[in-house]
């Protein structure tokens, strides 16, 4: 009778046993919030809550330093079992990226090479310089710095040079080309009015555009009308 008793005893103990270990293992837990906070007051947090936290890898981050959470799996308010793992992703420190160098290249180049780095554009000045407009003639911060994403990269480009055009209504056209030509201009037609003009000698200047004074850039192209 005794020994009957002893195991109705051993097994209640193994039932409530059981059960206990049945009841611990479902009991469900909310995930904080483990983004942005340092890897050993996260692993304290975790620990209240009865969850593991498990590093999956680091990477570079351009807003958490070095040993902040910048990602966490289950997401925050996620329930899981007590006891559960929690896996994060760890910054390595701020990603940084290298300036590319865009200087004697054509604007919309330059632009995408900033854009495909990972920078933007900032300032843009212009300046007169005689090379091809649209070049950039300097940048700044200088190409091959280390910068974080998102820098803005000022940039100084060319708008070619400017000239004023000189007056040659009057001259031969023989005269008007070597003038035009010594300002820095192109002189590409020439045409000649239908109908004679009094007390104008023939090939002599009576028209031109642009006209006289002008600013325009160099390397401008210039009509002149002669008469006949």
């Amino acid at each position: 009778m005794k020994n009957a008793i002893n195991k109705i005893l051993i097994f209640l103990i193994v039932v409530l046993l059981f059960t206990g270990c049945a009841q611990s293992n479902t009991e469900v837990v909310k995930v904080p919030n483990f983004i942005g906070m340092k890897a050993t007051e996260a692993q304290s947090l975790a620990k209240n809550n009865g969850l593991i936290l498990q590093v999956v890898t680091t990477q570079p981050s351009a807003t958490y330093p070095i040993d902040t959470i910048i990602s966490q799996d289950p997401a925050e308010g996620a329930e899981v079992k007590k006891g559960g793992i929690v896996k994060i992703i760890l910054s390595s420190g701020f990603s940084t990226i290298t300036v590319p160098d865009v200087v004697n290249k054509d604007f919309k180049d330059a632009r995408q090479l900033i854009f495909d780095a990972g920078l933007t554009i900032g300032e843009i000045k212009e300046v007169e310089v005689d090379v091809p407009i649209g070049t950039v003639i300097s940048q700044s911060p200088d190409p091959n710095t280390i910068v974080q994403p998102g820098t803005k990269v000022d940039l100084t480009v060319s708008i070619g040079t400017f000239v004023i055009v000189p007056n040659v209504i009057g001259k031969s056209v023989d005269e008007a080309k070597t003038i035009l030509e010594s300002a820095g201009l192109v002189l590409y037609k020439v045409d000649v009015f239908n109908q004679e003009v009094p007390n104008a000698p023939p090939n002599t200047v009576l028209y031109q555009y642009p006209m006289p004074d002008a600013k325009v850039q160099k390397g401008t192209q210039v009509l002149l009308r002669i008469s006949k």
